[in-house]
């Protein structure tokens, strides 16, 4: 079953955040609370989530951010390690569905009421969606809980999240903002990220490359259904698309001519 988790009204979530803006991350340590006037749950569907939950979660997140440097600055690596280990503690920890997962309120609490200092600290003065939740991609913690709904691996798997590790933050989100339109495939995702680190990038930028296969797997996903294939067969029409991605590039850079 999964936990109910309060749901932050758009009303108070913008004044809670246009209140934090102006706020240093050691005052807003006050300010995390578990409850809020303005959160309501859903009415049927699972169980409430206790505040020795939240509590519990808050409390781990504060640990992996104090050994990334919080709350300090930090720097730009420590931040990448950060949402790698976060990635992983809410989606272990959270007990949420992705039906659940996707509704933005939830994040909104979560950023704003229960880890106001660690959102802040993450994103120092952030465009409204990284704690509103106007866009679960961009967002916080939504985006890392998806991150890790997206890459990891069967339960009983020796490594579930090991994927975590394959792209950044700047890759992934060519993933995940096409994740619609790629049929919400996890399927598709996971092969994606295991077959990257053997893709020959032909000296182009990783990224570059990246979004010209997703372009081609777009075009693929009206003819062929990728959740039917084997892994071996979707493992090879991936490193395929990928090659033909190397050689447009080329042809576009002045390079050699495309091959069918």
């Amino acid at each position: 079953m999964s936990i109910l988790y309060p749901r932050l009204l758009d009303r108070a979530a913008r004044d809670l955040h246009y209140r934090y803006t102006s706020l240093p991350v050691d005052d807003l340590r006050e300010y995390h609370a578990f409850r809020h006037p303005s959160a309501v749950f859903a009415a049927t569907g699972g169980r409430r989530v206790p505040v020795d939950h939240l509590d519990d979660l808050r409390r781990r997140i504060v640990k992996i951010a104090e050994e990334n440097g919080y709350p300090s600055g930090g720097r730009r690596r420590d931040h990448s390690e950060f949402d790698r280990e976060i990635a992983e503690l809410l989606h272990q920890r959270c007990g949420l569905v992705a039906a659940e997962a996707a509704v933005r309120p939830i994040w909104a609490f979560m950023a704003l009421v229960v880890l106001p200092d660690v959102s802040y600290w993450r994103y120092p003065d952030p465009p409204p969606d990284r704690v509103l939740a106007t866009d679960i991609t961009r967002h916080v913690w939504g985006r890392l809980w998806w991150r890790a709904h997206l890459l990891a691996l069967h339960e009983d798997s020796a490594d579930r999240y090991r994927l975590l590790d394959t792209f950044g933050e700047a890759d992934f989100d060519q993933i995940y903002a096409r994740r619609a339109l790629l049929g919400g495939s996890r399927k598709l995702v996971r092969a994606i990220a295991e077959t990257w680190p053997t893709v020959d990038r032909g000296g182009f930028q990783s990224r570059v490359v990246l979004r010209d296969l997703l372009k081609r797997l777009l075009r693929l996903a009206a003819v062929v259904e990728f959740d039917t294939l084997d892994d071996l067969e979707l493992y090879e029409q991936i490193r395929t698309e990928a090659r033909r991605s190397v050689l447009e590039l080329r042809r576009e850079a002045g390079g050699e001519p495309a091959r069918p």
